[in-house]
């Protein structure tokens, strides 16, 4: 390549790809955070649901396992609309582990929105 020679479009729009990716996430942050355009109070209480709802599956029996529940309502959260789930499940590999996730939801079809949690715990029988 010559030395006064530019680089091409493609080069171009493949810099600027690879570097939006890498940025991206911080972009959105800063968005939530800087412009007032969007409520992050509904984040706020949502992530703070999604705590409340971990804290209740960490309280549960080994041997109240769920795989694939259903979203239901939050109380305390209808003016949101905010939807919540626990998975609890064993672990694949290790049998004294469990998975567990939590996850809330709010938001209509094209705009939805979800927050999730996940922990791996050990558990024993009693």
């Amino acid at each position: 390549m010559e030395a006064g020679t530019s680089r091409s479009l493609f080069e171009k729009l493949l810099y600027l790809g690879i570097a939006t990716f890498f940025l991206w996430p911080f972009i959105q942050l800063y968005s939530v955070k800087a412009i007032p355009i969007f409520d992050s109070d509904t984040h706020l209480r949502a992530s703070v649901a999604l705590e409340n709802l971990m804290e209740e599956a960490l309280c549960r029996p080994y041997e109240f396992s769920i795989a694939d529940s259903k979203f239901v309502p939050i109380k305390g959260y209808e003016d949101l609309n905010l939807m919540g789930k626990i998975d609890i499940s064993p672990h694949p590999t290790y049998d004294s582990n469990v998975l567990i996730k939590a996850q809330v939801m709010w938001g209509s079809f094209p705009l939805q929105k979800n927050l999730s949690l996940e922990y791996i715990g050990a558990r024993t029988k009693s």
